[in-house]
């Protein structure tokens, strides 16, 4: 009997969670203040913000598609937000047009790529570049800060002694488990990510899921940008900057298969805490900051590895399980003679 499923299944079930424990041991060892509460509730706090835009990430990446304009989204949300501040129009109104600044921008990527058939890549690697672009232009490059006290509190306060940013990702965590698990979108992401035609002609709605995807998409990376405002008290254009590259090495580290139709939105949990603790352990033992974007680049490169190891180990077990034409032949013969 083979064991690649059963080594398959356990690697993308216990896998990753062993990994970050190994990886939270290490960094408990070598520095006495990774395990801290402070430092905990730091790196929380930091894994909140990748996190929020993780989860509609995730989803899009198990429907067959990509976001990499996120750190730019999450830029110009938070430049909109602060000039709009300068402008004088009131808190309540400034967060408005900063959410809407990025959520309109993701149901422009999702309305070019679902429905007029763009490149994925392509579009969002646009929205990469002209966001972060527009943002310049808006701010001429400068830092527009000194948003008040209680603006404040969304990135820095804290309730029951919880960061603020926490709370938002549970609640954004359970809302976005209830889609993945229980509604029948979880299963509609999966198949639109894994036989796309076969979805379309099942009837599942292949357009409008994944433009919403998109939409999400924008509005938690606004979020995000709102977040990380809050806690500098200030809007800057370099907000943002490599965001991309750890939401999807958390997504992708957390098992959701690059290709779609494969992946866990706890997984990707587990994937986002495992690159927080990462970065955060490396700067607790004094490892240059430089070398933190070539560990991050690593842990991508792996995730890709685990990625293409688990597709193999899929065909080897679909091998194994068909049985040869004649054999399926045979077996179905002596039914019907068992039957008459």
């Amino acid at each position: 009997m083979s064991i690649a499923r059963p080594l398959q299944e356990w690697a993308q079930r216990n896998g990753l969670f062993f990994a970050l424990v190994i990886l939270i041991v290490f960094f408990w060892i070598t520095s006495e203040r990774f395990m801290t509460s402070a430092n905990v509730a730091v790196i929380l706090q930091q894994v909140s913000v990748d996190g929020i835009i993780a989860i509609p990430g995730a989803m899009l990446v198990l429907s067959g598609y990509v976001d990499l304009s996120v750190g730019s989204l999450a830029v110009l949300s938070a430049v909109i937000f602060g000039e709009a501040m300068q402008a004088g129009l009131g808190l309540a109104p400034s967060v408005i047009l900063g959410l809407a600044a990025g959520t309109g921008w993701g149901a422009f990527n999702g309305y070019l790529i679902a429905y007029l058939g763009f490149s994925p890549i392509i579009v969002t690697l646009g929205g990469l570049a002209g966001a972060r672009g527009l943002s310049q232009l808006i701010t001429h490059g400068f830092t527009v800060f000194g948003f008040g006290p209680l603006f404040a509190e969304l990135g820095n306060g804290t309730l029951l002694s919880v960061p603020v940013p926490v709370w938002i990702y549970a609640i954004a965590f359970i809302i976005g488990a209830h889609v993945w698990y229980q509604t029948p979108y979880g299963r509609h992401m999966a198949a639109i990510g894994g036989a796309r035609e076969a979805a379309r002609s099942l009837g599942i709605k292949t357009r409008v899921i994944p433009f919403w995807l998109y939409v999400a998409s924008g509005f938690a990376s606004a979020i995000g940008g709102l977040i990380v405002t809050s806690e500098l008290d200030g809007a800057s254009v370099s907000l943002g900057l490599g965001m991309e590259l750890d939401v999807l090495t958390g997504i992708l580290l957390g098992g959701v298969a690059f290709t779609g139709g494969r992946g866990s939105l706890f997984g990707v949990l587990f994937g986002t805490i495992f690159i927080g603790a990462l970065s955060n352990g490396l700067i607790q033992i004094n490892v240059s900051p430089y070398f933190q974007q070539v560990a991050v680049g690593m842990a991508l490169v792996f995730a890709a590895g685990l990625d293409v190891l688990y597709q193999r180990l899929d065909r080897i077990r679909f091998t194994e399980e068909e049985p040869p034409a004649g054999v399926a032949t045979a077996e179905a013969s002596e039914q019907a003679e068992e039957t008459a």
